[in-house]
């Protein structure tokens, strides 16, 4: 079995026990899957889960940003002026090493507009998702060592065998 394997079995085995556990506890589910995306796509493995923790919530901080500053003023276009400025914020916090994942910065924000600002739902769900992502992630490479086999004819620089 491939390391490939190993990790979209565990990925679908978690992913489905999410699904039960979201909607058993009131998270939103499709948040907690956007942390997870997130954890992946910030690179994986620790480095990832903190990663993508760190710059989903910067994007939630900056997307309260954008609300609360645009709520104080009569313009119509006030929304889009914050937006412009925090977009760049979101951008430029990327000079810091553990906020270099823009996309997760982004993925916060649009979590929290997606639920019109409930803030606090999107954190749990986004930090689940993370812990989703490492989890299913690591699972897979348990899954690997038990059951998979070395295959010489792969390429050993892939990340998934």
């Amino acid at each position: 079995m491939s390391l490939l394997m190993a990790i979209s079995i565990s990925v679908g085995i978690l992913s489905g026990l999410w699904g039960f556990i979201s909607a058993s506890l009131g998270l939103i589910t499709w948040v907690g899957f956007i942390g997870c995306t997130s954890y992946y796509a910030s690179g994986g493995k620790f480095i990832g889960f903190k990663k993508s923790i760190l710059a989903n919530l910067t994007g939630v901080l900056w997307a309260m940003a954008i609300i609360k500053f645009s709520s104080q003023f009569t313009s119509p276009y006030a929304a889009f002026i914050f937006t412009g400025i925090f977009s760049f914020v979101m951008c430029i916090q990327a000079k810091f090493k553990l906020l270099e994942f823009i996309p997760g910065a982004f993925c916060g924000a649009c979590s929290v507009f997606g639920v019109n600002g409930d803030w606090k739902a999107v954190t749990m769900a986004l930090i689940c998702g993370a812990i989703l992502g490492y989890s299913s992630d690591m699972g897979g490479v348990l899954i690997h060592k038990l059951f998979g086999k070395d295959d010489n004819n792969i390429a050993k620089n892939k990340k998934y065998n």
